[in-house]
């Protein structure tokens, strides 16, 4: 089998109410569907969802890109990843975004010419995940509303935007806090929107409750503060945007800077690059999140499968297809009954796509 054909699709997709969080306000998305047809007639689906504060691309680059990629994988054996992640490599530096929606259709591709989802294909550990959900940056009694909502609807994790403002953060947190009590765990995300001294003395402040988690703090540049924190909090220092590939991973976790690395498949260059962070990272007894930027239902079922694959994928971030207008053009993959995601055991993705 070779692959014969790879194109990109911009989509436009509306979420159903803006998210704000330290980059700024997000009204919409745009994504990249990535379609590769095989000399076979089988066809693999891929999204490549950019997000330029923290991969460094736009879906303009990303087409621009694509006709490169294209010209240096077409004619190979789709089956062979490593080969192909090797060629993409060769070609352009970064472009991680672009190589994970390619990425994802080769794993949907070879799904379904095994006739096996791919959490199967992975290791197979579980068919289901809990995900959490996320509370956007806003007015602190609204923030503490909609968690209890959230609680209400059956999500027993949530994720909390904060690193504008402390003052507002600090009351956010402790309204959500008392509002939910221990019926939902809490996690704390800053988006690099805090320094080391806000840290500490934010999560101190909140010892001994079901705020148990902080992600990425500091600007992702800054490791030697990250122990400080760490060695200061009595909370879980999670890493997302210090961590895009396994080589970050050993080197946060050999330095001493996180208790669990948020992975992401726009930031991995997909399911391969996921897999070599979470090896990295089981090996050093840490565990991993899965997260996402704001991708499709498409991305996040390739993110359901790889966490459902895996024990040491131990929480999941993947609440995104819940914030937005799902279009006609794709359903299925996996079902939602609050937190709870169950994934199809359809080949491959599982998905229904009409694009």
């Amino acid at each position: 089998m070779q692959i014969s054909s790879i194109v990109g699709k911009a989509v436009n997709i509306e979420l159903t109410q803006p998210l704000k969080v330290t980059f700024g306000e997000i009204k919409s998305i745009e994504s990249l569907i990535i379609k590769i047809t095989t000399d076979t007639g089988l066809v693999g689906y891929g999204e490549a969802c950019p997000f330029e504060p923290v991969t460094g691309e736009s879906i303009e680059t990303e087409q621009a890109a694509l006709n490169a990629m294209a010209k240096t994988i077409v004619g190979e054996d789709p089956f062979c990843i490593e080969r192909l992640h090797s060629l993409m490599d060769s070609q352009t530096v970064g472009h991680t975004a672009l190589k994970a929606g390619i990425d994802i259709a080769l794993y949907d591709l070879l799904g379904k010419a095994t006739g096996l989802p791919v959490y199967k294909l992975l290791g197979g550990n579980d068919n289901q995940v809990h995900t959490d959900i996320t509370i956007s940056i806003g007015e602190p009694r609204k923030m503490a509303n909609e968690a209890v909502d959230y609680v209400s609807r059956g999500f027993s994790a949530l994720k909390v935007k904060a690193g504008i403002d402390q003052e507002s953060d600090e009351e956010a947190i402790s309204e959500i806090l008392n509002a939910v009590g221990d019926k939902a765990m809490v996690k704390v995300d800053a988006n690099q929107g805090w320094n080391a001294k806000q840290t500490i003395r934010i999560l101190n402040k909140f010892q001994n409750t079901q705020l148990q988690i902080v992600e990425q703090p500091l600007p992702y540049w800054q490791h030697e503060e990250n122990k400080v924190i760490r060695n200061a909090i009595t909370q879980d220092l999670m890493l997302d945007e210090s961590v895009h590939a396994p080589s970050d991973a050993y080197t946060v976790i050999s330095n001493g800077e996180a208790d669990i690395v948020n992975i992401k498949l726009m930031k991995s260059a997909g399911i391969y690059g996921a897999e070599g962070i979470n090896k990295v990272a089981e090996a050093a007894g840490v565990r991993c999140m899965i997260g996402c930027m704001a991708e499709t239902r498409l991305g996040i079922c390739a993110a359901v499968h790889f966490a459902a694959a895996h024990q040491n994928v131990a929480f999941c971030d993947l609440d995104s297809f819940l914030m937005f207008k799902e279009p006609d053009w794709l359903t299925g993959g996996f079902t939602n009954e609050g937190g709870l995601l169950t994934l199809s055991d359809k080949p491959g993705l599982g998905l229904d796509i009409t694009i």
